[in-house]
């Protein structure tokens, strides 16, 4: 049994956040219906090859959107609106991710959704959240980077720099799944629906708790991280590449000398391993560039140093730890099968993957209608007036 096995959850989100979020609540056993502009999912376009480009299965749709229902309604209808009302009347859980304000003029919001369905479980994700003096800006990834203080912490070079891939994306997709089974366990109890509303800025705060603790309690900056943050802690060149060393401790740092075959220094205490901190590590800087990156990894691996290579995602899948871990799992689609991501993590050793393959714009919108009721007639009229969308055959 999976543990939302029986839920069902109307998804009205787009881009990366969202779509995660339900992503994860669908790998945990719900059903996920989701529902989308006749345009469909920016992100259908966005990477993959020209099959899945031209079938709007790109990466990065269906990297977060295998084992849904997809539905093409548009909500600015006062028809395409009540389809969805329809869905939330019979709906555990319902999540979107537009500009706050924006449901309530469909007549989407919470208030408005709980007076048919008052157990429902009501998820907004935004920018900057529903309240506060930012509430009404949009924002994605990138912006919230900046705008949060997440940038801030890290400088290289010209200044701060954003992190690389939607990192605050997933994690408020993340966070806002474990605060929907918050909900949950809460509705279990009391029988109420629950209004649940996370924000981008606030799961960035949290990605950098420490940072932001210290700067709110003493109201000063602590100093921006590099490359290289103290003693024998930071990322060191080898032959042909690059490793991280995490020397944070006087055992650390004997440990990661050892390793190196630089046992001259290993005798030392902590306070004369400082001392002679510069020749410590311009004696680890020439024995590093003496193998490769690999060589020394393997060294770190098997003496369990606190240390390790950089390597890049086709070496990390290579090394055959996710394949242990059973992190992925190959899903179909209409433009070929594709490796996506499962919970990532596992209970009784068993990982929850997908239910389904990924889907193609407005597969399901047929199947779905006709689940609140609609016949063939009704759901040609919806079509004729461009209330939904029928996948073209």
């Amino acid at each position: 049994m999976k543990p939302l096995e029986g839920y069902t959850v109307v998804d009205l989100t787009h881009v990366l956040a969202g779509p995660y979020c339900t992503y994860q609540l669908g790998l945990l056993g719900a059903e996920v219906t989701k529902v989308e502009s006749p345009k469909g999912d920016m992100t259908r376009i966005w990477g993959g090859t020209r099959e899945q480009i031209a079938q709007r299965l790109g990466t990065g749709f269906s990297a977060q959107n295998a084992g849904k229902k997809s539905v093409i309604v548009d909500i600015s209808r006062d028809a395409g609106a009540e389809i969805v009302r329809a869905l939330a009347a019979k709906a555990d859980i319902f999540v979107e991710n537009f500009r706050p304000g924006a449901m309530a003029r469909h007549g989407l919001d919470y208030d408005t959704l709980a007076v048919s369905n008052p157990r429902l479980i009501y998820l907004s994700i935004s920018a900057f959240g529903q309240n506060g003096p930012l509430g009404h800006r949009p924002g994605f990834d990138d912006v919230v980077q900046a705008t949060s203080g997440f940038m801030s912490i890290n400088e290289r070079g010209d200044g701060p720099i954003r992190t690389g891939g939607p990192v605050l994306d997933y994690a408020t997709g993340m966070h806002a799944a474990s605060a929907v089974l918050s909900a949950a366990l809460i509705r279990e109890r009391t029988g109420k629906g629950q209004r649940v509303d996370v924000a981008m800025q606030d799961v960035a705060m949290l990605l950098i708790n420490r940072q932001v603790s210290y700067t709110a309690t003493t109201g000063e900056l602590l100093p921006p991280s590099g490359n290289r943050d103290d003693f024998l802690l930071g990322r060191f060149a080898t032959r042909d590449g690059l490793v991280m060393l995490a020397g944070y401790l006087p055992h650390h740092q004997r440990s990661i000398l050892s390793v190196l075959g630089l046992d001259e220094f290993t005798g030392l205490s902590g306070a004369g391993l400082r001392a002679r901190a510069r020749d410590i590590e311009a004696a680890v800087e020439a024995t590093l560039l003496t193998r490769t990156t690999a060589e020394w990894d393997a060294q770190f691996a098997e003496a369990a140093v606190v240390a390790g290579g950089v390597r890049d995602l086709l070496e990390v899948l290579e090394s055959g730890q996710p394949e242990a871990r059973r992190l992925l799992t190959a899903v179909d689609s209409a433009a070929g099968e594709v490796q996506v991501t499962n919970a990532g993590y596992l209970i009784n050793d068993r990982a929850f993957e997908p239910a389904a393959d990924i889907p193609s714009l407005g597969q399901h919108t047929e199947e779905v209608l006709r689940s609140l009721g609609h016949d063939s007639a009704s759901i040609e009229t919806l079509a004729k007036n461009g209330v939904v969308a029928l996948p073209e055959s």
